[in-house]
């Protein structure tokens, strides 16, 4: 029964000394080995940048600032003197309070550090390292204006050179049924059943380019009345009215119409005139509107 009671009697103790260890051995291991968030290891890159950053000339007022608020250095203390810690200690400088009291050394720092960061001053210096979206955006509008510029100056040459296109072809074909014109009439003077290809040839030649021509609508109207007007569309009778026609007849017939194609073609020359002279004419052209009631 003895040896029971003892038996009894250390596991009590174990069980004791093992609650011991968890209730009081636990807490203390942990309070060791963790330190504040702010508190950075003695040796480390974060507290190398601490001692440099707040320990510079143009920080330490801050600093002294920032541990007096927190209630880490007494009221008073001064960065070019001695500080008073408000923990313990009496007089020292900033370094030895740094070396001394790491953690609040390191809390006070952390804060100074973040206040600055979160400062006007870094906040410009973040928006412009940030802001190339913003200036993105502002520079749309311009982006815009300018490729419209582009677009609009490439348009403008483009309608440009078909205009400049279509007055050479309107030129060199006016030109080449003017030849051909007068080749066939002379050659139909002296026979009536003269060839007639190459007049018809340079007619249609000429056609084309009037029925590409834009407006003003009356330089296209006078276009399409010329492309269906211009002489030639058919070789000249050899005889009227059952007669056949002479020398003579065959050259007053001639000559009314070289006139014909004379007028006609300097019409077309005409139409490579000025654009405020169409417009003109097209307004000038432009019926009237109806007089509510004429009809009646």
């Amino acid at each position: 029964m003895g040896q029971e009671m003892g038996h009894d009697l250390r596991a009590t103790r174990t069980a004791v000394t093992v609650g011991a260890l968890v209730l009081f051995g636990v807490p203390v291991l942990w309070a060791g080995t963790a330190a504040p968030a702010f508190a950075a290891p003695g040796a480390s890159g974060e507290r190398d940048a601490q001692l440099v950053y707040c320990l510079d000339t143009a920080h330490r007022g801050d600093l002294v600032t920032a541990a007096v608020r927190l209630g880490l250095l007494k009221a008073g203390a001064t960065a070019q003197e001695t500080v008073i810690p408000t923990a313990a200690g009496g007089r020292m400088t900033l370094e030895k309070w740094a070396e001394q009291s790491q953690d609040d050394f390191g809390r006070a720092c952390s804060a100074l550090m973040s206040a600055d960061s979160d400062s006007p001053g870094a906040a410009a210096g973040g928006s412009a390292e940030d802001g190339w979206f913003v200036t993105f955006l502002k520079s749309l509008p311009l982006l815009g204006a300018g490729a419209l510029l582009t677009l609009g100056g490439q348009f403008s040459e483009r309608v440009s050179a078909e205009r400049r296109q279509l007055t050479q072809q309107l030129g060199s074909g006016a030109a080449a049924f003017r030849a051909a014109a007068g080749e066939y009439l002379t050659n139909y003077e002296r026979q009536p059943d003269a060839d007639h290809t190459a007049v018809l040839a340079a007619r249609d030649a000429l056609i084309g380019p009037l029925l590409q021509v834009s407006g003003p609508g009356a330089r296209r109207d006078t276009a399409r009345r010329l492309a269906g007007e211009l002489p030639l569309a058919r070789p000249l009778p050899s005889a009227r009215d059952g007669a056949f026609l002479g020398l003579g007849a065959r050259a007053q017939e001639a000559q009314g119409v070289r006139q014909s194609v004379e007028r006609q073609l300097r019409t077309v020359s005409d139409l490579n005139g000025r654009a405020l002279y169409w417009r003109w004419r097209t307004l000038r052209e432009r019926p009237a509107p109806a007089t509510p009631g004429a009809s009646a």
